[in-house]
């Protein structure tokens, strides 16, 4: 089956040659900047205070799922 591309769609991906990299670019600097790592600071308490009501649990859940995947096989 061959797929044939409108004029919209090579435009698309045009733009996304010509976009993307730049769009990487940003990305990166944003992820290097010191006010990323600052939204981290206000993040810590919640993320901490979720893992301390967490209920570790004995097994993966991978026995529960092939349960589900037998049922819904049926």
């Amino acid at each position: 089956m061959t797929l044939s591309m409108t004029t919209a769609d090579k435009q698309w991906v045009e733009n996304w040659k010509r976009v993307g990299p730049i769009l990487e670019r940003i990305e990166a600097k944003e992820l290097r900047s010191p006010e990323y790592e600052k939204g981290f600071v206000g993040f810590a308490p919640l993320l901490d205070w979720c893992c301390e009501r967490s209920v570790p649990k004995n097994e993966s859940g991978l026995i529960e799922q092939q349960r589900l995947f037998m049922k819904a096989k049926k």
